[in-house]
């Protein structure tokens, strides 16, 4: 009985010591902060930015974006970077010309999200993201979030695909994209100012 109660005990012990870790962990990551220097105003360039949905790849020549950063140390990874500007030049699909039409404004901004940090660049997302795609026999409007991460010695976003970026109700485009269909959007926008995010 009594050797029960000693490994009751210590199991208990054990599962305590096991909870208090896993709350201080989530407590951790809950409340990771972000330095951004110096924030403010940015804008970034990408080359050869790349969409993939269902049958069709849709490629451009170019992309740019604008927005804003948060400055400063104590920043929450939620809504670090706003984009207010999305724009897309030299878009086609098998050659076709299409034109990419992004809902980012200073009204509906995408956010830029922080979630953690690997080796030396700093994960996340980029959310809120709405963009139509129109062309010959399309018209589909994406919508969700994707992922990437920030590589602060070359000041550079990088855009992975993932995340919820899918078409929405009403796509119609040839048969090769439906509703509901995930999208990767590909890219890498090179700010044209160095900005750094760290993570203590």
């Amino acid at each position: 009985m009594r050797r029960f109660t000693r490994n009751t005990a210590v199991a208990a012990a054990a599962l305590a010591s096991a909870i208090g870790l896993s709350v201080s962990s989530a407590s951790a990551t809950a409340t990771a902060t972000y330095t951004v220097t110096p924030g403010g105003a940015f804008t970034a360039n990408a080359s050869n930015p790349k969409l993939t949905s269902g049958a069709a790849i849709l490629n451009c020549a170019s992309s740019q974006a604008k927005g804003t950063l948060k400055s400063g140390s104590g920043n929450a990874g939620a809504k670090l970077g706003s984009i207010t500007s999305l724009t897309f030049t030299g878009c086609s699909v098998s050659g076709i010309p299409f034109t990419v039409a992004a809902a980012a404004s200073s009204s509906t901004p995408f956010y830029i999200n922080a979630t953690g940090t690997t080796a030396n660049h700093i994960d996340g997302n980029v959310s809120n993201i709405s963009a139509k795609v129109t062309g010959s026999g399309c018209n589909v409007t994406f919508a969700g979030t994707t992922n990437g991460w920030y590589e602060s010695t070359t000041s550079t976003l990088h855009v992975t695909g993932g995340g919820s970026l899918a078409a929405q109700a009403g796509a119609s485009c040839l048969g090769l994209i439906t509703a509901g269909a995930h999208a990767d959007f590909i890219a890498n926008y090179a700010l044209t100012a160095s900005q750094s995010i760290t993570s203590p």
